[in-house]
């Protein structure tokens, strides 16, 4: 609720007004009048605590992921509902967590470095989507070294 509203009800109590007129007036619980119309300074709301995702168990590995390639989140749903038994998060809880990830890696700078030949080697680590190798009677995705 904003400043305004808050010297009006407090104005309106003064002028007499029950909680219950306030609240119905501007939409709101008559115990959320009461306070602001009995409190000296706008009240102020903070969450105690950030509120708890379906997504916050699988944000490492997504993070993992990302740092990979610029997956898209389809790409990430995908692998998770693959990987993971217990994985039952919505399709924009994903996207909107994977947009806000690739924002923040757009804005990290790479620095290259090169050292001497013999002292550092470098390898990668590839996922191929479309592809399944049998091992032992399981079907396991096909990944490379």
């Amino acid at each position: 609720m904003e400043g305004e509203h808050w010297m009006e009800i407090r104005s309106e109590r003064k002028k007499g007004l029950s909680y219950k007129a306030i609240a119905e007036k501007h939409g709101i619980d008559w115990r959320t009048a009461k306070k602001y119309s009995e409190s000296d300074e706008k009240p102020v709301y903070r969450l105690k605590e950030p509120k708890r995702s379906k997504l916050d168990k699988f944000k490492p590995k997504i993070d993992l992921m990302l740092e990979e390639a610029p997956y898209s989140a389809v790409v990430v749903m995908d692998r998770l509902a693959e990987t993971e038994t217990n994985f039952n998060c919505g399709y924009s809880t994903v996207k909107n967590y994977v947009r806000k990830k690739k924002g923040e890696h757009e804005n990290k700078a790479t620095v290259r470095f090169e050292t001497m030949p013999g002292l550092q080697g470098q390898v990668d680590w590839g996922f191929f989507e479309n592809y399944t190798v049998e091992i032992n009677g399981d079907i396991k995705n096909f990944t490379a070294f």
